[in-house]
């Protein structure tokens, strides 16, 4: 959250990729006809992404940590989708208490005093920017990541309920010289509207990073991390629609410990983290979160922008990312794997000592594999919305099974479990091509079957093991 793999860097330039051209001419929008996808230019996107949120906090550490050899990474691999914190609002005291990881930490706020923070360094002055922050970081991340065909997702504000991280962010009165006033909980509360001098000093962050990101097309900005009353977020997000220098059509919000409701709200895109889904630990939650999305489909895209291993009793399976994502993507949605400490070391605790390496092989490669499968196969995804009501599974174990089809003309049909499986799918009666895909490792693992189907059609698996996807076209497309 490294096995690399020996495969060379290939940018595909088609029509229906999530995968784009060169930064200068990426320009991400809502598909008006097909309001859960977006499209850059004619290209359609579904949006699938690994990511670190503190890659500009990390930047380029002692472990061996590059953020240059982060984009690499997810480049090689096809990924097409990061989500990253602006900056780090809080943590003063993580370069203390982790100097090798924290090594070249950075604020985006100058440090003028009087006085000193908690980390005993300068005061930082919430009116002030430090502009080496957004010369030597944000803009060249955002332009690299352009120039490798990845979309960035920006969180902008992050809310310190608990009064440890409180007392080590920025807001707290001893780290700043502006006299907020704040208590835990009342950075991003409906309360912040009634105060002017917090609203000012956020008004002018959101101003400082449109102006500075107004060149580039390939970022959603969302508003807060699980966090936000229900008025300040929507106050946020009409400010950000109808800000003069820079409005942004690309807006999301939602994930739980909100009170905002993203389904009826002003926001552009619906982001979804644990919130009605459960834990992330078996294929049943995959199942409950494949679900969670469904129920969250109102006519936005749909992004599970966050889930991860080893932390908050999930899974340690390395093979639960690539889950998610076909789950999520069966769904209609987008997917975003976040880990705490992949790229800083095992992955298991935020900084284990160990040197920085790449997330594991299935990870990166469950990514790759999905939007391989969509390139190779040129499928038109954009037009497909989920259909689980038409394909069932039965074997020797528990298993799922989650379909997204196009009626008539193409199914996508996942399957959880072990097999061998027969799925039975309601087909229209029309000529039809079968194929077996391995999602763990990249390849059709069956001839394809040409079958004459009526109102339901069987459909027998070879053996697998964990996962595998039935693809059905119809003949002569």
């Amino acid at each position: 959250m490294h096995i690399e793999i020996a495969k060379t860097t290939c940018l595909f330039l088609l029509s229906i990729t999530g995968v784009v051209m060169p930064a200068e001419t990426a320009r991400l929008e809502i598909s008006p006809r097909h309001p859960y996808y977006f499209h850059d230019g004619k290209r359609h996107v579904v949006l699938v992404g690994v990511s670190d949120r503190s890659l500009f906090t990390i930047w380029r550490n002692e472990k061996g940590f590059s953020w240059r050899k982060y984009l690499d990474d997810l480049a090689t691999h096809h990924l097409n989708y990061v989500r990253q914190d602006v900056c780090s609002w809080g943590g003063l005291r993580g370069p203390a208490e982790y100097p090798a990881q924290l090594s070249n930490s950075a604020w985006l706020f100058a440090r003028t005093g009087p006085g000193k923070a908690i980390d005993g360094k300068l005061k930082f002055d919430l009116t002030r920017f430090d502009q080496s922050y957004f010369d030597n970081r944000l803009k060249p991340f955002l332009r690299k990541a352009a120039k490798r065909g990845i979309y960035v997702e920006l969180t902008l504000f992050e809310g310190f309920r608990g009064r440890r991280d409180f007392e080590e962010s920025l807001y707290a009165d001893a780290n700043n010289i502006n006299r907020l006033g704040l208590r835990p909980g009342g950075v991003t509360s409906d309360t912040a509207l009634d105060n002017p001098r917090l609203m000012a000093v956020q008004h002018a962050y959101i101003d400082k990073v449109l102006a500075e990101a107004a060149e580039f097309g390939h970022i959603i900005y969302e508003i807060a991390n699980e966090s936000g009353g229900r008025r300040w977020v929507a106050h946020f997000i009409d400010y950000i629609h109808h800000h003069p220098a820079h409005p942004a059509r690309l807006v999301s919000a939602g994930e739980q410990s909100t009170a905002f409701d993203p389904r009826k709200g002003e926001n552009d895109i619906v982001v979804k983290h644990r919130g009605g889904g459960g834990l992330y630990a078996t294929d049943g939650d995959v199942r409950n979160h494949h679900a969670a999305l469904l129920r969250f489909r109102v006519g936005k895209p749909v992004s599970h922008n966050e889930y991860f291993l080893f932390a908050n009793r999930s899974t340690d399976d390395v093979n639960f990312p690539r889950k998610m994502m076909w789950g999520d993507f069966t769904a209609g949605g987008h997917s975003n794997f976040f880990d705490f400490a992949f790229w800083r070391g095992t992955g298991h605790t935020l900084d284990d000592g160990r040197p920085s390496r790449s997330p594991p092989q299935e990870i990166l490669c469950g990514g790759q594999h999905l939007l391989d499968f969509l390139t190779d196969n040129e499928v038109k995804f954009w037009t497909m919305t989920p259909h689980d009501e038409l394909a069932s599974v039965e074997g020797k174990s528990e298993h799922h099974i989650f379909t997204l089809a196009k009626p008539g003309d193409e199914y996508i049909c996942y399957v959880l479990g072990d097999g061998p499986v027969t799925v039975t799918l309601r087909l229209s009666h029309s000529l039809f091509t079968a194929r077996w895909y391995d999602p763990k490792s990249g390849r059709f693992i069956s001839p394809a079957k040409q079958t004459q189907a009526g109102n339901r059609y069987l459909f027998h698996s070879p053996a697998f093991e964990q996962d595998i996807v039935l693809y059905v076209r119809r003949s002569g497309d």
